[in-house]
Parts: structure tokens; C-alpha cells; sequence
């Protein structure tokens, strides 16, 4: 055998096994979570890219939005809670139930209010001039008009409804409008000659109320008091009034009703309105609204 044969038949077995070191394994560890990350990575991009061209398409698909696809485009009404207290004293007790007359009901398909009924308080203190009975200058009926379009800006509030010259009562109206119709809010003054507390608490029930109403005192020692609403004639009215007793004796009355200036014409009776609409179906302004004018005008007058 030449040297060239032994050569061959040295070479000719099987390999050595194979020898794994920390080394290796690291290496191929490495190598193995490289390739993981890169798969990974290769899907998320596959996925957004899916994501995006499925908006994309869909968007294409979907009509552009128009006014009448979106009918609360406009700023949501967010309606508040009065947080005025009730004065602390016992409510009166209901003498019965109000139910329209006959004579002037509610328009056809208007729901029929079910509301308690109380006595109406008599005053045991004297106005020194009865509600109505003070002048105020135009400057301040003017000043209350922006007041009242300040502290209501959701509502369409008017210009200063007509007044009747031999009208008995010297008062000031605007109509207050929204989505629900029309209505309107009175002022009219008086003045008193004691204590804010003494005239609020002697006027507790001269609008009927069946539960105490609210009061607020104000810093310079003002009282309001709101009362609650109140049904009455013709057509179901709706009536509800807030006063304003301050310091310096000056009385400011406000009523809010459920009818507009739209609603009257003159009557027979020369001085005096006659109701012709039955107005809207509920007041133009909540509680809380309505509370809103009380220390407002306060601060005018």
C-alpha cells in the first residue's frame, strides 16, 4: 500500500462530535431572537399597514356628513340645579287640585297639569308704595333689558314689549324665546319700610306656594326669594314670581309666565290686556334660570 492509499482509508471516518461551548450557545441564542424580532416586527407593519389601507377605504366608502346627519351640531344644553335653600318652615296644606276651566282650556293635545293648590297669604305688613307703584328711570329699564340678555344668553330675549298709558300698574316686560316657544318676565317695583327679612318672610306664601320657596341673601344683606310655579286661568297658565327685598327699601318683582306679548291684545277695559293665546306649553326658564336675574338686578337697581 502506497502512501497515497493510507492517506485515503486515515480520512475515510466518521466525524468527530461536535463540541458545544457557552460560546456557541450564545451565538445561536442571539441569531434566534434576531430573527424573532425581525418576524415580528415584518407583522405589526403588515397589520397597521391593513389597518390603515381598511380606514382609509372605508372613509372613501362613507358619504360625506352633512347638517341633517348631525342634528346636536350645535353646544349641548347643560340644564343646572338651583342650590338655593327652602326657607325652614312647615309647608302648607294643599286645599285641592288644579284642573282647567271649562271656559278656556288648554289647546287641543296640550298634556293637563296635575298640581296641588294652596291658600294665597295675606300681607300683614304695608308697602310703603305698592308693588308697581315706582317709576324707574329709562336708563335703569334699559340696564335690566341687557341684564337679563347677559344672564340668559341660550334665550332670544326681545325689546321692551308695549305698555298700555293708563295701564293701573307701572311694570316691564320682555318676551323670552327658545326651541319651546315663547314667553316673558315682568319687573315691576315697590318699597317697603323695615327689614328685608322682615317684608320676605311676611311675603312666604302671597303667590300660593304650597312648599316653602327658595331664599338666597346676598353680601350687602339683599334678600331674593323665588316661589314655585303655579297653574291659573285662562288656558292653563303658568305663572311664577321672584322677589327682590333690599336694604335701602327698594322692592323688585319679577314674574315669569308661560305667554308672550303675542298672546295679548287690548281689552274693553281700557288699561288693561286681554289674554288671547294660550302660549307655550311650559315656563321659558327653569329654577335655576330664573335665579339668575334675582341678584342681577339687585346689583342694577
Amino acid at each position: 500500500m502506497d502512501i497515497e492509499e493510507k492517506l485515503r482509508g486515515a480520512l475515510n471516518v466518521p466525524a468527530p462530535p461536535p463540541t458545544t461551548t457557552l460560546d456557541t450557545v450564545l451565538r445561536r441564542g442571539r441569531r434566534r431572537v434576531f430573527a424573532q424580532r425581525v418576524g415580528a416586527a415584518l407583522g405589526v407593519v403588515a397589520v397597521v399597514a391593513g389597518i390603515g389601507f381598511g380606514a382609509a377605504t372605508l372613509n372613501q366608502a362613507a358619504p360625506q356628513p352633512r347638517q341633517a346627519d348631525r342634528p346636536d351640531a350645535g353646544p349641548a344644553t347643560v340644564e343646572h340645579a338651583l342650590t338655593w335653600p327652602r326657607v325652614n318652615t312647615p309647608p302648607q296644606t294643599p286645599y285641592g287640585t288644579y284642573s282647567p276651566a271649562s271656559t278656556a282650556p288648554p289647546p287641543p293635545g296640550r298634556a293637563i297639569i296635575s298640581m296641588p293648590r294652596c291658600n294665597i297669604g295675606q300681607r300683614k305688613w304695608a308697602m310703603k308704595v305698592p308693588v308697581g307703584g315706582v317709576k324707574p328711570t329709562d336708563e335703569f329699564v334699559q340696564k335690566w333689558i341687557g341684564t337679563v340678555r347677559a344672564q340668559l344668553p341660550e334665550m332670544r330675549v326681545s325689546d321692551l314689549s308695549p305698555r298700555l298709558d293708563k295701564a293701573p300698574a307701572l311694570d316691564y316686560s320682555v318676551d323670552l324665546t327658545d326651541a319651546g316657544g315663547t314667553g316673558s318676565v315682568r319687573l315691576s317695583l315697590g318699597r317697603f319700610a323695615g327689614t328685608p327679612l322682615e317684608y320676605a318672610d311676611d311675603n312666604l306664601w302671597t303667590s300660593g306656594d304650597c312648599a316653602p320657596p327658595y331664599r338666597t341673601t346676598l353680601p350687602d344683606g339683599t334678600i331674593v326669594q323665588l316661589h314655585s310655579v303655579r297653574a291659573a286661568e285662562p288656558f292653563q297658565t303658568l305663572l311664577q314670581v321672584m322677589e327682590v327685598f333690599r336694604p335701602d327699601g327698594l322692592m323688585l318683582q319679577l314674574d315669569l309666565a308661560n305667554y308672550g306679548s303675542a298672546d295679548l291684545r287690548p281689552a274693553a277695559q281700557e288699561g288693561y290686556w286681554e289674554r288671547t293665546g294660550a302660549g307655550r306649553a311650559t315656563m321659558p326658564l327653569t329654577d335655576e334660570q330664573f335665579s339668575r336675574l334675582g341678584p342681577a338686578i339687585a346689583e342694577v337697581a
